[in-house]
């Protein structure tokens, strides 16, 4: 019998050695104590700290691991910048290909992005200084550069080097994208995909990801996600210096060049603060030199790969910590000193509690609270949002089974989301959870759908609390819904944004109509100045509006093209012009049409005629069909060229419908470029009505209760339109006026505060109006028909 255990054992490991999956053993067995492992479990139970796994190797094998549920050893789990490692190994491989050396300089590899006059420095910036954080930056740049829609390299470039690159050590994840952009470029493949045959297939690493930015570069310095065994065997291989299952896959003279310190952090630290540090024992490639003569991949948030050559240990940590220091701490006092010089007597007792804790590992369940009348009450209910720091759109809860589901409905998406009482509910979605990167461009681009597990609690009789964990990350989330009547407030809490101040979300209970009020928001006169392109996606984005109308020929169109490019969902529409009202600002026709413009080339001032600007309108002069068909086409073609989304067409200054024989004309253009003319007759063309309220000489409280006494002479089953000009009160737009319009930049301030504004969402949501678009208003046509 004993033999045949011993043939199964090492029958399981030559398996092991073949599939990619590390050995294991027992603690003693490779000189590590139990009684120490169990010591820094239970540490770790009483600290602040929220352990998701770990993995301790000796001699290359794994003698203890575990994972506190619902976190499992079959998920990924994001690596933060123990990235960095990774992309620096790309790098050791391309220089063992002899693709690059680490004396090369940077520019070299990138002639088409320098800067036209080269700054101090960067031209001295060496491959070896990004490795080892020493760019010469004053501050890190990586906010700057991955803010960029693209281009990442050509910004990392622009920033300024103000100290001899390899001088100063100073953080910086762009020096870690731009490795990888290095390699990408002498490889022609991404890090990740470099990678797998070199690394992570001879490893049995698989089913990994990581982000891609903008260029189609992975982003270098974060954004990997792999497993905790994963991370064990990447610290295995730089123990055994490069070599895997008896092949050296990556070179020894690398693995020592990249662990071994190549600058200081702070060379005026006291002895005293350096010995109670890790983050001042030195900087590697890419790799942190740690007390005890060890050295480790790092991860914000506590994910570690901790390496002890003296030791032949490693150690593979994930987590979610405020303090990583402390938790650091942790395993010096506790694990560090549990693994001894040789092996040590067994001690089954010992063993049989640490087995028992491993398997119990979990992190604590909300409370079993539970509120039946209330749960009956709000189940299958649809909250409207009106106030909100996120694009949160709806929130609807269902309650059954123990279970309940949440439903978001976030940039027209909808996110379903399971809670279970007393237990978690595991699921996956699409919907972003906290993360310390996220307002970089490449915002975890390239990845799958996130795992999650939620668990609800009632913490009062009015207070649903509602955690979910993304456990393929280090975050949680902690959703705080408060009901009071037919209103909700919700608190999003995470460790990324719980010592900051956070806005309530706010929405109330949808009134329900079988067919009700639809209507239309439209802001009208983008690109005619910068203030009118930015009230009008503000306008969209944190407020009311649903239609957009563009002006082609005028000034501010090429910024407005890339803001709508920049917001995708919005509804465009071209707003056709052959007026050009302003005293200060003008634009000119795109075509050769002499009945249109006046004798310095702009459009006439006004379309009718206007006794403060005589002559000054189309209607003053013959004005002919022919340049008016010539104008609209080639205003259509510009729109459709660069806002290929485009779904209709509108008049400006009612240019589609002040004659019979323009009306006619815009059908027939209408009709060939399928584009509906939506100010024609739009009460027969596209059964919508407008409507409107007096605004003059009205505070902008007084506009907003006008606004809301509008709404409710609106009628279920019909569709309206409501068109107004965001602008913002500010210089540009103080300059910008025509006789009897003096006060445009206040005036179109208060539309864009009441397109905004929480009391009207409010009051829109209270009344069950559906907003909708003039693209969703043709395409429900175009379904009736």
């Amino acid at each position: 019998m004993k033999y045949a255990l011993l043939l199964l054992f090492l029958t399981f490991q030559l398996c092991a050695q073949k599939t990619g999956v590390l050995p294991r053993s027992t603690p003693e067995a490779e000189g590590v104590s139990s009684e120490g492992i169990l010591d820094f479990l239970e540490a770790a139970a009483k600290s602040n700290h929220e352990f998701h796994s770990f993995m301790v190797l000796r001699h290359g094998k794994i003698v203890a691991e575990g994972w506190w549920n619902p976190y499992r050893n079959d998920l990924k789990h994001t690596m933060y910048s123990c990235s960095k490692s990774f992309a620096a190994t790309a790098v050791g491989f391309a220089v063992a290909e002899n693709r690059l050396t680490v004396n090369d300089k940077v520019i070299s590899f990138f002639p088409d992005d320098l800067p036209a006059t080269m700054p101090p420095y960067l031209a001295e910036l060496r491959v070896k200084d990004l490795l080892s954080m020493s760019v010469g930056h004053e501050k890190d740049p990586t906010s700057k550069v991955t803010a960029r829609e693209k281009d990442w390299v050509k910004a990392f470039f622009a920033i300024p080097i103000v100290h001899q690159p390899g001088t100063k050590f100073l953080y910086n994840s762009s020096a870690t994208f731009m490795l990888s952009a290095i390699v990408q470029q002498v490889t022609g493949q991404k890090i990740l995909d470099y990678l797998k045959p070199r690394l992570f297939n001879p490893l049995g690493i698989s089913s990994i990801d990581w982000e891609i930015n903008p260029d189609g570069i992975n982003v270098g310095g974060w954004g990997l996600r792999l497993k905790t065994e994963d991370m064990a065997k990447f610290g295995q291989l730089f123990l055994q210096k490069g070599m895997w299952q008896g092949k050296q896959i990556l070179p020894a003279s690398w693995v020592e060049e990249a662990s071994t310190m190549k600058i200081l952090q702070d060379p005026n630290a006291t002895q005293g603060k350096r010995d109670s540090s890790d983050w001042l024992q030195g900087y590697c490639y890419q790799m942190w030199r740690s007390r005890n003569n060890s050295y480790r991949a790092d991860g914000a948030f506590g994910q570690y790969i901790l390496i002890f050559p003296e030791k032949d240990a490693v150690i593979a940590i994930t987590s979610e910590t405020s303090d990583m220091q402390a938790e650091l701490n942790l395993i010096w006092k506790h694990l560090f000193p549990a693994i001894k010089s040789g092996k040590l007597p067994a001690n089954p007792k010992a063993r049989a509690s640490l087995n028992a804790k491993l398997a119990s590992l979990a992190l604590p369940k909300p409370a079993k609270n539970t509120n039946p009348d209330l749960e009956s009450s709000i189940s299958g209910q649809t909250f409207g949002i009106f106030s909100s720091d996120n694009s949160l759109e709806n929130i609807r809860f269902e309650f059954k089974d123990n279970v309940c589901q949440v439903a978001l409905q976030m940039d027209s998406t909808t996110h379903v989301l399971p809670f279970g009482l007393d237990h978690w509910a595991l699921s996956q979605t699409t919907k972003y959870g906290p993360y310390l990167v996220a307002r970089a461009k490449a915002n975890r681009v390239g990845l799958a759908p996130f795992k999650t597990a939620g668990s609800y609690t009632w913490k009062s009789e009015k207070m649903l609390e509602l955690t979910l964990r993304y456990i393929e990350s280090p975050h949680t989330e902690t959703i705080t819904c408060t009901f009071e009547g037919d209103l909700v407030s919700v608190d999003w809490q995470s460790i990324i944004n719980k010592k900051v101040d956070r806005k309530i979300t706010k929405g109330v209970l949808k009134k329900k109509h079988s067919d009700p009020p639809r209507l239309i928001i439209r802001g009208d006169d983008m690109g005619f100045s910068h203030s009118a392109n930015e009230a009008l996606i503000k306008s969209y984005k944190e407020g009311i509006e649903t239609s957009i109308e563009i002006i082609v020929p005028s000034p501010w169109f090429p910024e407005a093209v890339k803001l709508l490019e920049q917001h995708p969902g919005v509804d465009v529409g071209l707003h056709f012009a052959i007026t050009s009202e302003w005293d200060n600002i003008k634009w000119r026709p795109l075509t050769d049409c002499p009945s249109l413009r006046n004798e310095d080339g702009y459009f006439y001032q006004m379309l009718y005629p206007n006794s403060h600007y005589p002559q000054q309108a189309v209607m003053n002069h013959a004005w002919k069909i022919e340049d008016i068909e010539k104008e609209l086409r080639a205003q259509i073609e510009m729109a459709k060229k660069y806002i290929p989304r485009l779904s209709h067409v509108s008049g400006h200054m009612n240019s589609l419908a002040f004659d019979p024989e323009v009306k006619a004309l815009a059908r027939k253009i209408g009709k060939e470029y399928n584009l509906t003319m939506v100010d024609v007759e739009p009460e027969k063309d596209i059964q919508v009505a407008y409507t409107w309220f007096d605004a003059r000489n009205k505070t902008l409280e007084e506009k907003i209760q006008a606004f809301i006494k509008m709404l409710d002479g609106l009628e279920t089953g019909k569709t309206y339109v409501y068109v107004e000009h965001p602008g913002l009160d500010n210089e540009e737009l103080r300059a910008i006026h025509h006789i009897g319009y003096e006060d445009v930049a206040q005036g179109r301030q208060d539309v864009t505060n009441l397109f905004t504004s929480e009391q009207v969402k409010e009051a829109i949501l209270r009344r069950g109006i559906e907003l909708v678009s003039y693209k969703e208003v043709i395409e429900m046509m175009n379904k009736g028909n």
